[in-house]
């Protein structure tokens, strides 16, 4: 048998719900695969979950239902399409896409663990839910993400689980004590962050961003000549594909959120130049339902946001102005055992 087949077979006969381990342990106790692989579960996860991920793109139901993270069923007449094989069909018929936050929640639902938001956008973007309008749509993504859970608290569909990571709430009581002691402190170094950022100097702030952007892949950045506030303050290039984006980039110090007026300034500001293909605006406040409004205008050069909750997340992804320990947490898997002794 293949391993699907295995796991429909396997499936058939169970009284309930299973994990993948328990899946596997069967299919070799029964006999229906061998142990000839290193790592038969993780053939098996990948047979499983590949299968409820290639719905939407064969057109094909797949066998098995996820009932919860990592324990699967098979599927019966009774049960209703998957959202994502229906949001496909209305895809190829009408030609219409999600929104970054939604294409961001039926990626994590398919995939059933915390993605990078880089990834993320590559598997929306791989499977239809998106068209992307920008030429960065991981960090228009990103910054969706970031808002909505700002935006909206512990009502938020999502979670942070570390730089740039990205979970559904839907799955936060599997969140142990040792991760939310971790999140208590991400916060306050991002507190104690954003307190040092609103009192340095300005054209240290500004040094601060295009280190920053150095180390999230942009090149030949340039900070401008030191000034009163307004106008661009950075540009610098970023590699998309085989293409060079051109992106201003302005910084500023809020207590109170940024408005339309000011995105708008700055996209006249950006018009004025020669060559630019994108604005960025980093702040350590936030912005109006005004501004992101007008930074999402069709038809014209985009702007992404990037508020002080995203701004300080940004900084410690990529370790500047903190230090980054890891600690490795030991739990007993009683089911690698089971499998590696059937196996030999």
């Amino acid at each position: 048998m293949t391993f699907l087949q295995a796991a429909v077979e396997v499936l058939r006969q169970a009284p309930r719900p299973l994990s993948v381990s328990e899946i596997t342990r069967l299919a070799l106790e029964h006999g229906y695969i061998d142990s000839m692989g290193q790592t038969p579960r993780q053939t098996m996860s990948a047979v499983i979950t590949g299968s409820l991920r290639r719905q939407p793109e064969t057109g094909d139901l797949s066998p098995f239902v996820r009932v919860e993270r990592g324990r699967y069923r098979l599927r019966t007449a009774a049960d209703p399409l998957p959202d994502n094989f229906i949001d496909h069909a209305i895809f190829q018929q009408q030609g219409e896409y999600l929104t970054y936050r939604d294409a961001a929640y039926e990626v994590l639902k398919t995939e059933g663990r915390p993605m990078h938001y880089t990834n993320i956008a590559a598997l929306a973007i791989e499977w239809g839910f998106l068209n992307p309008e920008s030429m960065t749509p991981e960090t228009s993504l990103s910054a969706q993400l970031y808002r909505d859970i700002q935006q909206h608290g512990s009502a938020s569909a999502f979670r942070r689980d570390g730089p740039g990571i990205f979970s559904l709430a839907e799955w936060e009581h599997e969140i142990d004590t040792i991760a939310q002691m971790a999140l208590r402190q991400r916060g306050k170094a991002q507190q104690q962050l954003l307190n040092v950022i609103n009192h340095m100097d300005p054209f240290a702030f500004e040094n601060l961003v295009g280190r920053l952007l150095g180390k999230m892949g942009y090149n030949n950045i340039l900070v401008t000549r030191r000034g009163p506030d307004g106008g661009v303050d950075v540009v610098a290039d970023v590699a998309v594909g085989v293409m060079q984006v051109h992106t201003a980039v302005q910084v500023k110090r809020m207590q109170s959120n940024i408005g339309r007026p000011t995105v708008s300034q700055f996209r006249g500001d950006m018009l004025a130049m020669e060559d630019i293909d994108q604005g960025m605006i980093l702040t350590t406040s936030g912005f109006s339902s005004g501004a992101l409004a007008v930074a999402r205008l069709p038809n014209t050069v985009p702007i992404i946001l990037i508020d002080g909750e995203q701004l300080t997340d940004l900084l410690i992804e990529h370790q500047i102005g903190v230090r980054v320990e890891y600690v490795a947490v030991v739990s007993f898997d009683s089911d690698s055992l089971v499998i590696e002794e059937v196996g030999e």
